[in-house]
């Protein structure tokens, strides 16, 4: 692989310097900034990793009731929930397990602190959303433990200049009605936006043989605000709360019920509290070339679930997370270069507690804190070439002090619309709370021998711009091979976790392409192979082969009217078989295709009215083994605006 990589930099460094006096022309994409790639906020082309952006374009299009939706039209991205709506979703990147997808939400990390960080996406509505953000591979130099697999990172809407009311309201199908309203305006010194949402649904049968329906509820409230002390100092501050409460059938573990392994028929009840906080603050002196961010962020979270009316365990977690970064940029005119570099330092702090109804459980409350340091050092050649290395080094009061890096490459041909990029990168990821502590002692026991994952990865990518049809494309092959992998054992029960003995590898290849001729079609593709494997050579679980996505919409300016049709293909993939009365331990999932369909059509400057279908052939399939999913569905709706 170093060999790889050491070519690809090597032409690209021939090719920049054949190039230096070529007139630069428009960028691959844009000059789109992307925030995750780097410790420091860099334009699109100067960007190595693999990395794909949902605008609100996007996002206005499909009108999603959740997030993660959206996100099986994106390569290297895989979705799994537990039935219909409210069910656990589980967002993969590249074959990594899910709690290896750090998710951002307005620089935030949301992850439940009790369950490593991972994040459900159950309980992120599609609303106030204006932009998403996904960087594949390992990333742990530049976010920490929980982004082996990449980051996810979401940006609410901002403030505009004009004050403004917004409304909407949703009915539809399953007995689901979706209620929003929103605030935002600003001037040159503060700006800000305040939304609030609530989502009730009926619901469907978790349990494909039930009779009653799990319904879903949800109220997320989220505020953000600006502040521009001067043109070098400016403060934004972000506050987030969501309730949720999901009804939900159970599987039956009792070995002599002859429904045994199977998701049946419950009165049980899961209830979610999530508190995001964070304080941000920028200062920019000598014109720009010397940066200072900091910032602190909270996280608090809380699970419980209720069976018959009775507490059966819960547990609580908060995160604090304090950062200080400064960047320096030097400029050498004479030799075209701009050399620049970051540095990091990272206090986090976690507290765990699990809420168990019997005295006898092994889990209990506790604390960890970490130290982080990191520096990445970037070079631009002629505006052409650009090269990265960061380093990381991690002090851990639970485990041995680990240290990562990772290397990028991007090359962008002045006028050819051809960008050629390469990373290698090296990750890191701490074992959860519960892996080591376990949450109920009646079916899952913790391992507190469990050793942190080690992940190495690579990948090399093209994205070309044929200006002439105004077509893009993006490709990427990639090869990521993990350590040390965290695992349930359900060969014996309780169930307990453990690691690996071996390599756990994943490769594949990503597909994209955005063809856009005028500004009322627009027309999106994606495919993705991924081949991964547990380390005895076993497929792991959930992760399909293969995943693909289409879609084309068309806008009507004379008649108001906008159109699109999706489709979104989702692989044979294997799941965990818990009848222990059988010898298997794997059941085979069937592929499926969803289809929608999204129609608005504008009543006036004011005022909207749209539909939606999902499901729209009605696909009977599984996302979970034994959880039951939701047929087709149709939704109706009104959106309003006042002001601005």
């Amino acid at each position: 692989m170093a060999r790889k990589l050491a070519t690809l930099l090597v032409a690209v460094a021939f090719m920049a310097h054949k190039s230096v006096n070529a007139q630069e022309e428009r960028r691959t994409e844009t000059d789109e900034i992307i925030v995750t790639a780097s410790l420091t906020a860099l334009p699109f082309y100067q960007v190595g990793s693999a990395v794909d952006v949902l605008n609100y374009d996007d996002l206005a299009r499909r009108r999603p009731l959740f997030i993660s939706d959206m996100l099986r039209d994106l390569p290297g991205v895989s979705v799994s929930r537990n039935g219909p709506i409210g069910g656990q979703t589980q967002v993969r990147l590249r074959g990594a397990e899910a709690n290896h997808t750090l998710v951002l939400i307005d620089g935030i990390e949301t992850g439940d602190p009790f369950n490593n960080s991972e994040f459900d996406f159950s309980n992120l509505l599609g609303v106030n959303i204006e932009r998403v953000e996904v960087l594949r591979g390992p990333q742990s130099v530049l976010h920490g433990s929980e982004s082996i697999g990449g980051v996810i990172s979401i940006q609410t809407r901002r403030g505009v200049d004009a004050a403004f009311l917004s409304g909407s309201l949703e009915v539809g199908s399953f007995g689901t009605s979706l209620a929003t309203a929103g605030l935002s305006g600003g001037n040159v010194a503060v700006s800000y936006n305040a939304s609030a949402a609530r989502l009730n649904s009926r619901g469907i049968s978790v349990s494909p043989e039930g009779v009653e329906p799990d319904g879903y509820e949800n109220l997320s409230l989220h505020l953000t605000s600006k502040l521009n002390v001067s043109e070098q100092l400016e403060f934004t501050f972000v506050g987030r709360y969501v309730e949720a409460s999901s009804h939900q059938d159970t599987q039956d573990f009792d070995f002599l019920s002859p429904t045994q392994g199977l998701v049946v028929d419950s009165d049980s009840q899961r209830n979610t509290k999530r508190i995001y906080g964070r304080v941000h603050s920028s200062v920019s002196l000598f014109q720009g070339k010397w940066r200072h961010l900091a910032s602190i962020s909270i996280t608090d979270s809380s699970n419980d679930t209720i069976e018959d009316k009775n507490l059966q365990f819960g547990n609580s977690g908060q995160k604090i997370d304090l950062e200080y970064e400064s960047t320096v940029v030097i400029e050498s005119t004479a030799r075209n270069l701009t050399h620049s570099l970051t540095g990091l330092a990272e206090y986090e702090y976690q507290d765990f507690e699990n809420l168990p109804v019997s005295g006898d459980s092994a889990a209990h409350r506790q604390t960890t804190d970490f130290w982080g340091y990191a520096a990445e050092y970037r070079i631009n050649i002629a505006r052409q070439l650009f090269v990265s290395a960061a380093l990381r080094f991690d002090r851990n009061d639970l485990f041995q002090d680990k240290a990562t890096y990772r290397i990028t490459a991007a090359w962008q041909g002045h006028g050819s619309g051809t960008k050629l990029r390469g990373s290698y990168g090296t990750g890191v990821a701490a074992p959860s709370f519960f892996e080591m502590f376990g949450f109920d002692p009646s079916t899952f026991v913790g391992n507190p021998d469990l050793s942190p994952e080690i992940s190495k990865g690579w990948d090399i990518g093209i994205d070309q711009l044929f200006r002439e049809v105004s077509l893009t494309m993006s490709m990427t092959y990639f090869e990521t091979d993990l350590q040390d992998e965290i695992y349930t054992d359900f060969s014996v029960f309780p169930f307990t976790a453990r690691n690996r003995l071996g390599i756990s590898p994943r490769k594949g290849y990503e597909f994209s392409a955005r063809y856009k001729p005028e500004n009322r079609l627009t027309i999106t593709a994606s495919y993705t192979q991924t081949n991964a494997k547990e380390a005895n050579g076993l497929q792991e679980v959930r992760r399909p082969k293969h995943i693909g996505s289409f879609d084309v919409s068309y806008h009507w300016k004379k008649a108001r009217t906008r159109v699109s049709a999706g489709l979104d293909y989702n692989g044979k993939m294997d799941d965990v078989e818990l009848f222990f009365r059988t010898p298997e331990d794997r059941s085979k999932l069937d592929g499926f295709l969803l289809a929608n369909f999204v129609l608005s059509f504008d009543l006036n400057e004011e005022a909207e009215i749209f539909g939606r279908i999902e499901n729209l052939f009605d696909e009977k399939y599984q996302e979970v083994l034994g959880f039951n999913a939701p047929g087709i569905a149709a939704y109706a709706g009104l959106r309003i605006r006042f002001g601005g």
